[in-house]
């Protein structure tokens, strides 16, 4: 995902993120280090991650989601395997109709929206978000794992064998 710097600038100033001492400062920083702007700003705490990316997001015209407090219904989540989630930092988070609604860190990943859509047949509908957001949706698999694995367990644990000692059932 590239945004001109020209632009970021001009929408850092206009929504007063940044001032403008500061982002003089911070495109030296960036030129010098041979770094985006973007990220000059966030190694120097000039702009957090969450404030830059819904920025981002409405550049981009995209709409910015944050799923660090939300649990995702399992049926939902497991639409995209989790070695493609996490490999490709994108979630599926909400699904209404033929519509999936899916969290990512690139947007411009038409590779992985395309994927994705041919594999369900669903419109992938593209929302931002932060690496924060992307590994509490993350965890959700591995929970959802555990109490996969944790009611096979039990069903197991109720149907195991009786023992037989010498002909009798103990």
């Amino acid at each position: 995902m590239r945004i001109d710097a020209t632009r970021l600038k001009t929408f850092l100033l206009d929504a007063g993120l940044v001032k403008p001492a500061a982002l003089k400062k911070a495109e030296q920083d960036a030129a010098a280090m041979g770094i985006r702007l973007r990220d000059a700003l966030l190694n120097t705490g000039q702009v957090k991650e969450e404030e830059m990316r819904r920025l981002e997001a409405y550049i981009l015209g995209i709409p910015f989601v944050d799923l660090s407090r939300e649990t995702i219904a399992l049926e939902v989540l497991q639409m995209i395997p989790e070695p493609l989630a996490r490999t490709h930092n994108v979630v599926a988070y909400r699904k209404s109709g033929t519509d999936l609604e899916v969290a990512m860190l690139d947007p411009d990943d038409l590779q992985t929206i395309e994927f994705i859509s041919k594999k369900d047949g669903l419109r992938i509908l593209a929302r931002l978000t932060t690496p924060e957001s992307i590994q509490h949706a993350l965890r959700q698999y591995q929970k959802s794992l555990e109490a996969e694995f944790g009611d096979i367990l039990k069903k197991e644990e109720g149907a195991a064998p009786a023992a037989v000692v010498a002909g009798e059932v103990i």
